[in-house]
């Protein structure tokens, strides 16, 4: 008797977990038809009313990390400099175009970094403040002076 009640409890579990399965699936077609978003958002964007929305201090970091790592640089140390997550790097970089409007291409990039590995090109060091900010929208610190040649 037990081992009977225990197989209708097995059939209604199984039943009901494909009712779930069918209601969110028809829940993310009917997202898919009405052309909202469905999924995680790229890094730099946010969803609002199932639209992507993009976050500008991240959006530019995205591009500034995909700028930077076209020219040779290492992917996960170019993130962290930006403070870009780990998980959010090889996707950013997948996505560059359709998602930052820059393109990138992963073969150009092995034989760029190869140079900079040989020593055949050097990269300036990553600095914040000239990442960050336009040569003439630096702020000069006390103790320092910013001449404008011209």
């Amino acid at each position: 008797m037990a081992e009977m009640i225990l197989n209708m409890m097995m059939v209604f579990a199984d039943a009901e977990r494909k009712m779930i399965r069918s209601r969110v699936q028809e829940g993310i077609d009917a997202a898919i038809a009405d052309s909202k978003r469905v999924g995680r958002p790229p890094f730099g964007y946010t969803v609002e009313d199932g639209f992507l929305q993009q976050i500008p201090s991240e959006y530019v970091r995205a591009q500034s990390s995909i700028r930077e790592v076209r020219k040779g640089r290492e992917k996960h140390a170019t993130a962290a400099f930006l403070e870009i997550p780990d998980s959010a790097v090889q996707s950013i970089l997948a996505r560059a175009e359709a998602n930052y409007d820059i393109s990138f291409d992963n073969d150009q990039w092995q034989l760029e970094r190869a140079k900079v590995d040989a020593g055949e090109k050097e990269l300036p060091p990553l600095d914040a403040r000239s990442e960050q900010q336009p040569p003439s929208a630096r702020i000069p610190t006390e103790g320092s002076a910013v001449s404008e040649v011209g």
